[in-house]
């Protein structure tokens, strides 16, 4: 695979077109130029890295599409995240509604504190699960969660990483309401939580 370069108004072009957390260049131009997938070369396809927030973007005259790291994703797939029992799913759910029905939560504007305030929940809650789902979420070329600032520093000079309150995990904060949901979820989604709970996160960042 070849390593190109394009101008700053293409690059955040194809940033907007991003549908999951870690999707590569490859799909996303095939997606929009409507190609069959090229699931024999995923291997070695060049991720893309998006601008996790264009109004915090570096200004750049150039945006480079990177090479792979080496099967980090297919290696989180293999390990899918074990399912917690039905109580601890129960416990869960209630923890987090709990949140969002709170009058802190609601009279909070900001989108990076309501994120980590639902992290927070969840690792509070079930740190073992918490664990599991940050693992099987990292990206092939991004890291989003670690337990140290130093590790998210390494990953990117933009990612903004904050650690969540109460916990040893710190999780990059330089992205758009869009995305930060698409990390909830993919959390959510890997601590086996129920589709209307994400959809009930969902609509605290989706409203603006």
């Amino acid at each position: 695979m070849k390593i190109i370069e394009v101008d700053e108004e293409l690059y955040q072009y194809i940033a907007s077109q991003t549908q999951s957390i870690g999707e590569s260049a490859s799909d996303i131009l095939r997606r929009l130029l409507h190609f069959s997938s090229a699931k024999s070369a995923v291997k070695n396809e060049p991720v893309f890295t998006p601008p996790l927030n264009a109004e915090n973007a570096p200004e750049a005259e150039t945006a480079s599409v990177t090479e792979a790291s080496p099967n980090r994703a297919e290696n989180a797939a293999s390990q899918p995240p074990k399912k917690q029992s039905e109580a601890a799913i129960s416990q869960l759910v209630g923890k987090v509604r709990a949140l969002l029905t709170s009058q802190t939560f609601l009279q909070e504007s900001k989108a990076v504190v309501r994120f980590l305030d639902i992290l927070r929940v969840l690792y509070r809650t079930n740190p073992e699960s918490f664990a599991q789902a940050t693992e099987s979420l990292q990206g092939r070329t991004r890291v989003y969660f670690a337990r140290d600032e130093a590790t998210l520093l390494m990953a990117g000079n933009h990612t903004k990483p904050k650690q969540i309150p109460d916990t040893p995990y710190w999780v990059i904060t330089n992205t758009n309401s869009g995305r930060k949901m698409l990390m909830l979820e993919g959390a959510m989604q890997s601590m086996h939580l129920p589709a209307e709970l994400i959809d009930e996160v969902r609509a605290f960042f989706t409203a603006n």
